[in-house]
């Protein structure tokens, strides 16, 4: 018997089995994808630890960011720039950097045991653990799963572990990857207006002249009619600063969903421990998720090797959870402003150092005002 199963090698599920292996805990990860990250959707930015310590500092940050070191550095940023359509352009000092997620991955689960092209199809209770059954038949008995299978989960639905996701806490996010020679390869650029309802589009530099160009759009907009292909067109078309100007697609878009409410549903359900976007991993205020996934993944492997499925829930929510809760007070007050465009000029008001603080999901004075109510 195995102790731990992973299934999805996404950044959590990869840190999770990077982490076991250093513990000397025999684990093996299951991916339906027949080549890890293949395809990739994901902006593939990251902002550097010293711009967010106020997270970096906790010990599963820091350790997913020694894991992230492991992949090269493609290109490195010095300001977020945020238009928001007719009102204001903030330009954040928000140092960063963008990486191959493939190559992170790989490099993360690349001494692990695998099996790939294959997904779960069943996982029974035993005395000692869990059965699990994949569909091409394979059978294996594990005495803990980390389940880091993104949303919608496969395991939580399976095991039956509860989850509570409203249509304004669940995100559409379509990206490509373009030649784009006229983009300022210093600054990833952010373009929030009724043309991306609930959300934002992006032009992130990737590596040379390639960007990731994206938008993402909340999923009550998408019920409502909206439709991220034509979206993400007009903004192409939009030609922002005139970045994208000669830019040229090198691949079809891809889209896939993100929970944008921080926790959705528990973090452990007996020896299944959730982490990733199965729990939610991507913070609500600015579509982050990377290192805050693998932070998880990291959390899970520790308590699969020290016995203690408590110990990851309380770490989960105070290292990873209780941030992405800020985020989330934030993004509800962006909700308000994509419903009544006609105040959001009161943005423009705004000091620069406060937008920079609630983008990158830091706690500021607005937060106690925010959360006055309890959580809905």
């Amino acid at each position: 018997m195995l102790r731990v199963v992973v299934i999805g090698v996404g950044p959590a599920g990869a840190a999770a089995l990077r982490r076991l292996e250093e513990l000397g805990v025999k684990a093996i990860g299951i991916e339906r994808k027949k080549s890890l990250e293949t395809p990739t959707v994901c902006g593939e930015f990251l902002p550097e630890p010293t711009a967010i310590s106020f997270i970096s500092n906790k010990p599963s940050v820091k350790k997913a960011y020694q894991y992230i070191a492991l992949a090269r550095k493609l290109n490195t940023f010095r300001e977020v720039h945020l238009e928001i359509e007719g009102i204001k352009t903030f330009k954040m000092k928000i140092p960063g950097f963008t990486v191959n997620r493939k190559e992170l991955v790989e490099k993360l689960a690349g001494n692990s045991e695998l099996i790939l092209g294959d997904d779960i199809v069943s996982v029974l209770k035993t005395p000692d653990g869990y059965l699990i059954k994949t569909r091409k038949g394979v059978s294996i008995e594990s005495e803990y799963i980390i389940a880091a299978d993104g949303f919608p989960s496969t395991t939580r639905r399976i095991v039956n572990c509860p989850a509570r996701l409203s249509e304004v806490d669940l995100a559409l996010g379509i990206n490509v990857k373009a030649e784009t020679p006229n983009m300022d390869k210093k600054i990833v650029y952010m373009y929030a207006s009724p043309k991306t309802p609930g959300g934002y589009a992006w032009i992130i530099p990737y590596n040379g002249s390639v960007s990731n160009v994206g938008v993402g759009i909340r999923y009550n907009f998408v019920k409502k009619g909206e439709n991220i292909s034509y979206l993400l067109e007009e903004f192409i078309r939009l030609n922002p600063k005139g970045f994208l100007t000669d830019y040229s697609l090198l691949e079809a878009p891809r889209s896939r969903w993100i929970p944008v409410s921080g926790f959705y549903g528990s973090p452990v359900c007996g020896h299944v421990l959730f982490a990733g976007d199965s729990l939610g991993a991507t913070n609500p205020i600015n579509g982050g998720g990377i290192f805050t996934s693998m932070s998880l993944g990291i959390l899970a492997a520790d308590a699969v090797w020290l016995d203690n499925p408590t110990v990851y829930e309380q770490r989960a929510w105070n290292e990873i959870g209780s941030i992405l809760e800020i985020g989330r007070a934030y993004r509800k007050l962006v909700d308000w402003f994509f419903e009544n465009w006609s105040y959001a000029k009161i943005i423009s008001l705004l000091p620069n150092t406060l937008i920079t603080r609630i983008i990158k999901g830091e706690k500021t004075l607005l937060y106690p005002l925010l959360t006055l109510g309890t959580r809905s």
